[in-house]
């Protein structure tokens, strides 16, 4: 082999020995950098959130390391909302922790104080965020330089670790404030119960929002998150998940997917024993709507269901064949420690909205099917005094006569809007009907945003009964902005403590006409489509100051 091909150990010991300090080097520049790190990291997570008052809200902001660079509002119990403000990986956490009452009141009724949040609150919450931007450095630098001098005690290398640390932390705020976008305030985005907010995207915020969009959106904001503090304030503390059984009332979803979102997330906020649906679950009664009825059967609790006008025998089926599902048709069930009495509509009127229209026909059969289900409690409660019905549901709350003075609570659907009539036409039955849980969405719900409307909100019912007594004690109106509109209320209402007696009217003990035979529902049959009524002509018009909205 030749000679000038062999190598000189004398030549080549200076040449291994920089490259054995070059690995000594490297591995202590990486060592130092991941020690370095976890101080970071850990001093990080040390850092106090820093308290600030955004007009009447109590609320904590913090900064953290994350791979989601975004904005993050947390609204305990109700859910967050987050935004998509900057470009660095870091997250912005603002989490309400409650709301000053009396400053809240004076917010919503004083223009003047809209006034004063509309200038105050980004200022607040910024330098919030600047001061725990600053303890992010502290903490981090701190946590980073002890945790290298107490691994390798060097002072030089500690502080070296503490101030690169410091710096990182300084840019990636400073690139939060360079990148950040106040236009994203308009493009939300919803988890929790707040989620369904807004189930239809809004698009009419294609342009860049300026600076004073910007504050009115947060003054806006706050002024609504102080809106639904002030309602939980309201909640009595003596509801325990113990003493009462909790029930959803839902209605009228007419083919809004959502609304079975909007079901999930109230129970894992509330604890739901139950749901029941007053009817309107579709709007044609075709297989392709029954598609969605599939989420039915993913919720985790019973679902107690009766027909209305627009669902057909099919639908009431692909309810029942749910896991979950308990469809009543003339017939009394016992769920979650309550005997629910119910009746399916007796019109069929799958293509139309029928009271819209101005059709009156099925007025009669409506009326005898709730005399029939009057009829059905009665003779179970003869049957069984110690174990009487508590509240029946029928569909269409217009024909009251059968049920008044027969059981303490009934439940309805129908009309797109809720309201409440206690001791309804003084029999000592209440009347609860709830809006439209899909903001009716399959029927005529986005009508009135096309012709410049507002849109029908999503409405929900949460019923507290003491588990004991079976009466209902409080109830929370639950209502969301449709098609857009970023809202969420949430009201309760307490009930009396002594509720009146139950007592039939004189004018309600018989039906004015005796029941075609062809309308009388067995228990547990119901009526096939072609014998309920379908709306034919328009031939009797709407009483005077009815809503014709309904379907």
């Amino acid at each position: 082999m030749p000679s000038d091909t062999l190598e000189d150990p004398v030549d080549d010991a200076p040449t291994r020995r920089r490259r054995r300090l070059r690995r000594a080097r490297i591995a202590h520049v990486t060592a130092t950098t991941v020690v370095a790190v976890l101080g970071a990291i850990l001093g990080v997570l040390l850092v106090p959130a820093t308290t600030v008052d955004v007009g009447p809200l109590k609320a904590t902001v913090h900064l953290r390391p994350s791979l989601q660079s975004e904005t993050v509002i947390l609204l305990p119990p109700v859910g967050e909302v987050s935004f998509d403000t900057h470009l660095a990986p870091v997250r912005v956490e603002a989490r309400v922790q409650g709301v000053d009452i009396a400053q809240a009141e004076t917010l919503l009724y004083s223009a003047d104080a809209r006034a004063e949040l509309t200038r105050t609150v980004p200022e607040d919450l910024t330098g919030a965020a600047a001061l725990n931007a600053a303890l992010n450095a502290l903490f981090a630098a701190v946590g980073a330089g002890l945790a290298v001098g107490l691994t390798f005690r060097r002072v030089r290398r500690s502080l070296l670790a503490a101030g690169s640390t410091a710096g990182v932390v300084a840019a990636s705020v400073g690139v939060v404030s360079l990148t950040f976008r106040p236009e994203a305030l308009y493009q939300p985005r919803f988890d929790g119960l707040l989620s369904q907010a807004a189930y239809v995207a809004d698009i009419g915020q294609g342009t860049l929002a300026d600076y004073t969009g910007y504050r009115d959106t947060l003054a806006e904001f706050v002024g609504q998150v102080s809106a639904l503090y002030i309602a939980a304030d309201s909640l009595s503390p003596g509801l325990g998940s113990g003493d009462v059984i909790t029930v959803l009332h839902v209605s009228d979803i007419h083919d809004n997917p959502q609304a079975f979102d909007v079901i999930e997330q109230l129970d894992a906020q509330f604890e739901i024993d139950a749901v029941i649906d007053t009817g309107d679950i579709v709007s044609w009664g075709t297989p392709f709507e029954h598609e969605i009825l599939g989420a039915i059967g993913q919720l985790d609790l019973p679902y107690v269901y009766i027909t209305g006008n627009h669902d057909s025998a099919v639908t009431a089926a692909t309810v029942a064949a749910q896991p979950n599902g308990i469809v009543l048709e003339n017939e009394i069930v016992e769920v979650a420690g309550l005997r629910i009495a119910g009746v399916g509509d007796p019109r069929f009127a799958a293509d139309d909205d029928s009271d819209a229209g101005g059709w009156r026909e099925g007025d009669a059969a409506v009326q005898a099917s709730v005399f029939q289900l009057g009829e059905t409690i009665t003779a179970h409660d003869a049957e069984n005094p110690e174990a009487t019905v508590d509240l029946a549901l029928v569909h269409d709350p217009t024909q009251p006569e059968g049920l008044e003075g027969r059981v303490p609570l009934v439940l309805s659907g129908h009309m797109h809007s809720s309201s409440v009539e206690l001791d309804r036409d003084g029999s000592g039955t209440d009347w609860m009907v709830v809006g439209s849980t899909g903001g009716a969405l399959g029927s005529g719900g986005v009508r009135p945003v096309l012709d410049g409307g507002e849109p029908l909100d999503l409405t929900a019912r949460l019923l507290y009964f003491d588990a004991e007594t079976k009466r209902l004690v409080a109830y929370d109106d639950i209502v969301m902005g449709g098609l857009g509109l970023v809202s969420i209320s949430i009201q309760r209402d307490q009930m009396p403590t002594e509720p009146p007696a139950l007592e039939v009217p004189v004018d309600a003990e018989t039906p004015p006409t005796p029941t075609p035979t062809d309308l009388e529902i067995e228990p547990g049959e119901g009526l096939p489509d072609e014998e309920r009524v379908t709306p034919t002509d328009p031939s009797v018009p709407l009483p005077e100051g009815s809503d014709g909205g309904v379907g």
